[in-house]
């Protein structure tokens, strides 16, 4: 249990959706539940959440809808500006009024938001201790402390160069997905679909202003398969809620949903999808649903692009040029699909739904948080290569040069087998969420240590838990060994660990070797 004072803008609206809300909803239930004190600052958009946030107990400080339409400056505001409806600077004052009336400074600000940048950020900093940003776009700069990309694009790992500063912690990819935990209890529950196709699930998120739900609805029901289920889910407020119940009389197969707790339960039930390329994405991947993909906005495109690319989903096209044949004959080819087992395995293996643990782990780790220690395995495989080409790893490394995948499994695979001369640890938090990693290598009759964080845990005080962890896991084994390791001059918050954990130092050709005996 932890005491921290977060606060979290975000809004939804017709033009936004609600996944932004949804998601975050997530996590503040999440936070909440291990002893956090969460309330949302939200604007009365038309379509906004404000009612659903507050049915989940959460208060909720509501900014009035804007009275004027928004001109954004194309040349200095981000492309969804007026999605604000009123100026970042109107924003800000009025984020910063309800802070200040707060009992404490919050721990965090989080932010998820796509007509915000770090003008809104820089002018709240001095008001909150951290900021967290939830982005998928990369298109715009960001002052922030934590970053959160859930996404599964092209160039995922360098498209925040030069957006974000040089300390903050980035939680990139789908490992991030922001779900509920029911996906996690799930995943290793649902066994892969193996045909045929006996149940389809439609749902294109909290809106659907282009009603692809009865575009949807009309292909398969022109399949005249009477014995395929459909079960379609859409929000009693959608203007086309009434249509799509006129549209299904008499079809007793097919069932309309509304205002779900969770989707889980119909994924898991469901051996086909048709949906946007939204957050559902990942809810589908996790207990592998596959699924057909309809764009509805731009930001969708590169996700959806991303997906195909690795077989994931089917992706017919954006909104505005699908058509019900189509998305009709695509179920058609799928109905006698031999592989959909690989295809169905290769999404769960995809995403785990341990997203929300992982960030929540990056919201409250401090010095204090209790480490444990294992040794590597073969799935830590992924995990260890993104540690050892993050930027900052690489330039405290006297090897700067990027480890290509290959040859990063050779050098694990080798590490693995060599039980004698190499130990290798994965440190992780309670809920096994992974922190870093300490090595040792025998050299002759001394033992060099080589160690690394994750990046969106740096800056917390946890280099030196993590370094003395590994320690007392390795002393139990070699108790009287000397230890010896080398860092780079530069490189002052390691040289510190070293120091602290009682490492005698001295120079040594550009870098600093610390020894000591353990």
């Amino acid at each position: 249990m932890f005491n921290s004072l977060i606060i979290i803008r975000t809004d939804a609206s017709t033009a936004i959706g609600t996944g932004h809300v949804m998601r975050c909803l997530t996590l503040a239930g999440v936070l909440r539940d291990r002893g956090a004190s969460v309330s949302f600052i939200c604007r009365e958009h038309d379509g906004h959440l404000c009612d659903r946030i507050e049915e989940q107990g959460f208060i909720v400080h509501r900014l009035r809808k804007g009275a004027d339409p928004v001109f954004p400056s194309p040349a200095f505001d981000p492309y969804h500006a007026p999605w604000l409806g009123v100026s970042w600077e109107e924003d800000s004052e009025e984020t910063r009024r309800i802070i200040s009336t707060l009992d404490r400074k919050p721990d965090w600000l989080i932010v998820d938001h796509y007509a915000l940048d770090e003008r809104w950020e820089r002018y709240l900093r001095p008001y909150v201790s951290r900021i967290f940003v939830i982005d998928d776009l990369a298109d715009r700069v960001h002052d922030c402390d934590l970053l959160l990309d859930q996404n599964l694009v092209e160039g995922m790992e360098t498209r925040y160069d030069e957006k974000i500063p040089s300390s903050c912690g980035k939680m990139l990819g789908p490992e991030y997905a922001l779900l509920q935990p029911i996906y996690s209890e799930l995943h290793d529950k649902i066994p892969p679909r193996e045909g045929p196709i006996r149940r389809i699930l439609i749902f294109f998120g909290g809106v659907d202003q282009n009603n692809l739900t009865g575009i949807a609805l009309s292909a398969v029901m022109e399949l005249n398969h009477p014995d395929i289920k459909v079960d379609v889910v859409i929000s009693k407020k959608s203007p086309f809620y009434n249509t799509i119940r006129d549209q299904i009389v008499g079809r007793p197969g097919i069932v309309v949903h509304s205002n779900l707790p969770s989707l889980a339960p119909l994924i898991a039930k469901a051996d086909l999808a048709i949906g946007a390329s939204g957050t559902t994405c990942w809810e589908r991947l996790c207990l592998g649903l596959p699924t057909i993909v309809i764009t509805t906005a731009e930001n969708q495109k590169a996700i959806a692009h991303g997906l195909k690319e690795q077989g994931l989903v089917k992706w017919l096209g954006n909104a505005d040029t699908v058509t019900a044949n189509m998305i009709r004959e695509s179920i058609s080819k799928l109905l006698s699909r031999r592989d959909i087992r690989d295809w169905s395995s290769q999404c769960s293996q995809r995403v785990d739904g341990l997203g929300v643990m992982r960030v929540f782990t990056a919201l409250t780790i401090s010095p204090d948080t209790a480490l444990h220690v294992r040794r590597a395995k073969l799935s830590d495989e992924k995990i260890l290569l993104s540690w050892a080409n993050d930027p900052l790893n690489r330039k405290n490394s006297f090897t700067l040069d990027e480890i290509s995948p290959d040859r990063h499994h050779q050098w694990f695979y080798d590490k693995l087998r060599d039980v004698e001369n190499v130990f290798l640890y994965i440190v992780e938090s309670e809920d096994k969420v992974p922190i870093g990693q300490v090595r040792f290598e025998r050299k002759s009759e001394i033992w060099e240590i080589h160690y690394s964080l994750a990046t969106e845990f740096r800056n917390r005080g946890v280099g030196r838990p993590l370094l003395k962890a590994g320690l007392c896991a390795f002393r139990k084994e070699h108790e009287g060994v000397i230890i010896f390791g080398r860092v780079k001059e530069e490189n002052t918050t390691s040289c510190k660990v070293f120091e602290s954990l009682n490492f005698s130092a001295k120079s040594d050709g550009g870098g600093v070797a610390y020894q000591r005996l353990l």
